[in-house]
């Protein structure tokens, strides 16, 4: 039996990126534009009479902006919406509150479709409207009971790990498609940190130093952007400059640093994975924390913590906007234990109040 077309609103004050969009979508045979609003008002009222299984939105609109409609649409529990963004300073902070207010992904653009990457485009946007589209209907329809995944046990029975009785001297967390609003839950019910925290979630390189600036000011603790060189303080999250990949080093005094790594050859940037093989041999008690995202990353680098018995805290899938990341890393056998975000928090404050001899 065929699958049903998936149903897209397309949202955008210029009638030239509007047709488009339109371009690059008519190759897929699977997806259905099935109208067009040329503002948040008109989005709002064409999501309530088409009915359709995503919307692509953009951000800066007369009447009503697409934060707004994102808003509302949300509180309606309306379809997934997508924003097309620009990949500007403004652009990144305005996508990062559209993604506070209920966005469930992003693509980004040039601030003109001069210099645009259409292939780039078209392969994201049509991949993220299949995603969701795919997620909207089976988020309607009943779930089947969930097969038992397996669960790596953090300790072997009569071993000791290195780092499961001391207060861990490094978190690293990867992240990607639902992270902005998941990061503030886990990292708000936190305790004052006595180690660095390293966040590699996966966005643009203009976005990121704006997400850093966000997620400081909603949480009312220290977050940095990290870059070359950087010193990894504790007490600080910092957040990877997106778009490439890096490492931390342990320098003779004891203290992390940040090493950029050219011509990576992850998929995803910045890496979850070389974050994690870095700080699985560099750090003496690490923990890894995965978190929602589309994906795998951060499987292979958590083989590198499983390897050594280090902590690994992956999230639930049932509580993840995306599943794949975490699903990846259960199914390798990498998770030491598989937690709600809320849990993970409560974990970490565990681990962090350990008194050491």
């Amino acid at each position: 039996m065929t699958e049903p077309r998936i149903r897209l609103l397309v949202v955008d004050d210029s009638n030239f990126v509007r047709i488009a969009l339109r371009k690059m979508l008519e190759s897929a045979t699977d997806i259905d534009i099935v109208g067009e609003a040329r503002n948040g008002a008109e989005a709002l009222r064409l999501s309530r009479k088409l009915k359709p299984d995503v919307i692509a939105m953009d951000l800066n609109m007369p009447i009503m902006d697409g934060i707004e409609a994102v808003q509302a649409i949300s509180r309606e529990k309306g379809p997934p919406s997508i924003m097309v963004s620009n990949e500007t300073s403004e652009g990144a902070e305005a996508t990062i509150r559209a993604l506070e207010a209920g966005a469930v992904d992003f693509v980004c653009k040039n601030t003109s479709f001069v210099t645009l990457d259409f292939a780039s485009i078209e392969r994201q946007l049509t991949e993220k409207v299949r995603h969701w589209g795919r997620w909207r209907r089976t988020a309607e329809a009943p779930a089947p009971e969930p097969a038992p995944l397996p669960v790596r046990r953090t300790v072997s029975p009569g071993t000791v790990s290195p780092g499961a009785a001391r207060r861990p001297d490094l978190v690293v967390v990867g992240v990607s498609t639902g992270g902005p609003v998941t990061l503030v839950e886990l990292l708000g019910a936190l305790d004052k940190l006595p180690c660095p925290l390293v966040v590699a979630q996966h966005m643009p390189a203009s976005f990121t130093g704006g997400f850093a600036t966000s997620l400081g000011r909603s949480l009312k603790r220290p977050v940095e952007e990290g870059a070359d060189g950087s010193t990894l303080e504790n007490g600080v999250v910092t957040i990877l400059k997106g778009g490439i990949d890096w490492t931390v080093r342990r320098l003779p005094s004891g203290r992390f640093v940040l090493r950029s790594v050219p011509d990576s050859a992850e998929i995803y940037h910045p890496s979850a994975n070389q974050l994690f093989r870095s700080a699985g041999t560099e750090a003496v008690a690490p923990v890894a924390v995965i978190l929602t995202g589309m994906g795998d990353d951060g499987t292979e680098g958590a083989k590198t913590f499983a390897a050594r018995n280090h902590h690994v805290l992956v999230q639930d899938p049932a509580s993840c906007a995306v599943d794949g990341m975490p699903t990846s890393a259960i199914r390798a056998g990498v998770a030491g234990e598989v937690l709600p975000v809320a849990s993970i928090a409560r974990k970490l404050n565990h681990l962090f109040n350990i008194q050491e001899a």
